[in-house]
Formats: C-alpha cells, structure tokens, sequence
C-alpha cells in the first residue's frame, strides 16, 4: 500500500475541485473558532502531516536524553554561582529564576521545536519554555480537519487521530497545584498575559474549557495584580493559581509595575505554572554554553556527544572579540545571527537569504553581547498542496516541528510551514494539521 502522503496525494488529484471547495468550507468554519488570530483566520494548508506510533517514540527518545541534560542544567545553575554568570541574567531576574515554585519540575510546559530530517537525524531548532502557545491553534485545526472530505476518504485504508492538548494542560496545571497546596482546595485560575500582548481568543477558549470543569477563571494582566492579606487578587477576584503566558523579557520590562505579583510569588502565596526558572532553558544563550567544553564538566560524555550530534553549535558575539566577529562575517552563508531572548523569530536574520553587506552592517551595529551566532542547518522540506484557479499544484515548503512537553513528557506535535528559511507569522507561515496514521489491515 501507499504511504499516507502518497495516498492523500493521489485522493486530491482525482477531483481538485472538490477539496478546493472543501477547503473553503474549513476556512469558513475556523473564522468563529479559536484559530482565529489578528482579526483573520490562521493560514493553513489542506495537507495535514501523518506521523508513525514510531516516529513518537523516536520524538520521545531524542526528548528525553535533552531533558536529563536540561535538568542537570537547572541543578547546576541553582547550585554554582560560578554558573548562573554564564548566562548574563540581571540580579533581579536571578533572585526571580532562585525562587522555589512550590511544585517539582523545573518547565511544566516547554515547545522542543525541532528539524526533522528523518528517524536518525534530528536538530534542535531551539527551545520554548516561557509562554508557548500554539497548542489551541493546532488541535482546532485537526479537529475540523478530521471532518475534512480528503481524510474521510484516507481513513478507509488508515486510522487517523490526533494528540489533544487543551484538557491535558488543564490536568496538568491542576496537578501542578495540587503540589503546591496539599489541602485539596479548588483554586481560583488566572490566565495571566499583558494587555495587547497575547493570543485573546486562545485564552478565552483555555478560560471556557476550565469553567467547564467547574472552576473559576480570569483573564489577568499582571500589572493590575494586588497582593493584600496574604492573597493575589485582581479586582475581587482571588488568584491562586495562575497559567503564566506572559514571557520572561516582557516581565522583567515592567518590572517596576509588577511587585504585587513578584512579592506574592517570591512569599509562596501563589502558584505560578510555569516558573520564572523556565528561563534557564528558554533563553538561547543555553546553546552556546552547552558546547562550550570548560562550562558543562558536570555532563558525562554520552550526554555531550549528543549535544554535538543534535545542537546546532551556537556562540555569543561578543562585539570586542575580534577573532569571532571576523569568522562571523567571513562565515556567512553558514550562519544564522539571532537576538538572545525575543521571541516570534525577530530579528532573526539568516545569512546565505541576506547580501553580503547587509549582513556585515548588522554584525558592525552590535555593541553588546545581545546576539548569537549559530550553525545554519538546511531546513527540511514537504511538498505541500495549493490550490490556484482550478487546479492544484504541489509546491515546496519549509517546516519545522515543535514537540510539547506537558511535565516534561510529550503530548502532542506543533507544525508551521514556509516558503522562507525563516518560519514565522512575519514571514507568512502557515499552520499544519498533525495526525497520528496506522494502517488498517
């Protein structure tokens, strides 16, 4: 039989205008749906990705030889003050990564986001542990796509599910608090981002799913947040415990707005999922540091012949080492400059897609270590279905998975795709469906 791409190739070549309609019909149902973000529909393609029970394991695999690693890190930060300054964090934020969150892991949620060029060969792209999102987004677009008349007719020959991440969150939140106050007390919930900042219709979708269970929720800023009697309240609302979307960088930004929030934290009076300690693997300084030799004694050497193997080699730019900066420039179709902790791949400049100068500019406009330098790896490509006119073409596109770890076991698969190197909403991705597919027999 057929592969599953093949197989949904050939379904969409016999009738075109069919699936051209259908997916005009899911387009038109995602617009009253939580895949609906900046006033439009998220792209997509009508091509949902098939995955193997294998390839999960192989994900699951590669996954948790980085999370032996990532919390060996996290020890050795929290206990070598030698180590902490390799990171360049201010002390207001280090005080913030020391505090103990009340409940055991170290990234309760985190996005591995990954390129996968085949079961043997995987890089990691980078890591997201600090206000990933993208959860909402794909299990609406595979639940509309399972209805999708293309995969009615693959499922003749194939079972097809995907892996549900909303209610699997929300259990994990809650287990999370469980830890943290072991009187079984049902905790008031706030969804927690800045104003303007975030995904609204995701944390409304995340706030209908938790009152349905039967709790109470808020959309909160943490701006507005008063610390009084011992208790976190925005307005009369008590919040004991609190889904954090709000990222790192845009914390420490407002800093002096949110001392209520930060001293109720720092006393334990509120259960923050997940913890400011995430940064420690969230930011991208950690690749550099993990191929640095004389920084990472306390990995055994399995452990880094696997960071070689799967960690694209990253170093900061240090503007005043003018050995580095001149392999940087000279090196340029073999790299990739990025900011160290902004996030939505800004500013992100990749340098075989950019001139020659452009790229010596921006390398000579740097006058701190705010930047990396980092490997470029070829990015890998599907041939992806787009519909023009009445016909249907097949055309190249770019992609890259994010694995999510919910208590740092994977749960479900994040994929964006494009025409550029770079795969971002700026760049004009699109968003992919991801199903689990076996064979019927």
């Amino acid at each position: 039989m057929n592969s599953p791409y093949s197989h949904y190739k050939e379904i969409l070549l016999e009738n075109p205008n069919r699936y051209k309609e259908d997916y005009e019909r899911i387009f038109k149902e995602l617009e009253d749906s939580p895949a609906y973000y900046g006033g439009k529909v998220i792209p997509f393609l009508y091509r949902p990705l098939f995955f193997k029970e294998k390839e999960l394991e192989t994900f699951e695999e590669i996954s948790s030889k980085l999370k032996v690693i990532l919390k060996k890190v996290v020890h050795q930060y929290l206990e070598d003050k030698e180590f902490r300054s390799y990171f360049g964090f201010s002390k207001e934020l280090e005080e913030l990564i020391l505090v103990d969150p009340g409940y055991s892991g170290d990234f309760p949620m985190a996005r591995f986001d990954i390129f996968y060029y085949g079961e043997d060969d995987i890089k990691f792209c980078e890591l997201n542990a600090d206000g990933s999102s993208g959860m909402v987004k794909t299990n609406t677009l595979e639940e509309n796509f399972l209805e999708a008349e293309a995969v009615k007719v693959l499922t003749k020959s194939y079972n097809v599910d995907y892996k549900e991440l909303i209610d699997t969150w929300v259990d994990t939140l809650l287990r999370k608090y469980n830890e943290f106050n072991s009187k079984g007390d049902r905790p008031n919930i706030g969804i927690m981002d800045f104003s303007g900042y975030g995904m609204v219709k995701e944390f409304e979708h995340f706030k209908k799913v938790i009152e349905e269970r039967g709790y109470r929720a808020k959309i909160v800023d943490p701006r507005n947040l008063e610390y009084k009697e011992g208790a976190l309240f925005s307005g009369d609302f008590r919040v004991d415990l609190i889904y954090r979307r709000a990222v790192t960088m845009d914390l420490m930004e407002h800093y002096d707005e949110i001392g209520d929030l930060l001293k109720a934290y720092q006393e334990g009076k509120v259960c923050l999922v997940g913890p400011i300690r995430s940064q420690i693997i969230h930011n991208k300084v950690l690749f550099s540091i993990l191929h640095d030799e004389d920084r990472i004694s306390f990995l055994n050497k399995e452990e880094k012949e696997f960071i070689k193997k799967t960690i694209p080699y990253t170093r900061v730019l240090d503007p005043n080492n003018k050995e580095l900066l001149t392999y940087a420039k000279d090196n340029r179709e073999g790299l990739v400059l990025k900011p160290l902790d902004l996030y939505g791949a800004e500013g992100v400049t990749i340098g075989k897609d950019t001139s020659n100068k452009v790229w010596r500019e921006r390398i000579d406009a740097l006058e701190d270590k705010t930047h990396l330098i980092q490997e470029f790896c070829l990015v890998p490509q599907l041939e992806m279905p787009v519909f023009e006119g009445e016909k249907i073409e097949f055309k190249p596109y770019k992609y890259t998975l994010g694995l999510f770890l919910y208590d740092e076991q994977i749960k479900g698969i994040y994929t964006r795709a494009s025409k550029e190197n770079v795969i971002a909403s700026v760049t004009g991705c699109v968003t992919l469906a991801n199903f689990v597919c076996k064979e019927k027999r």
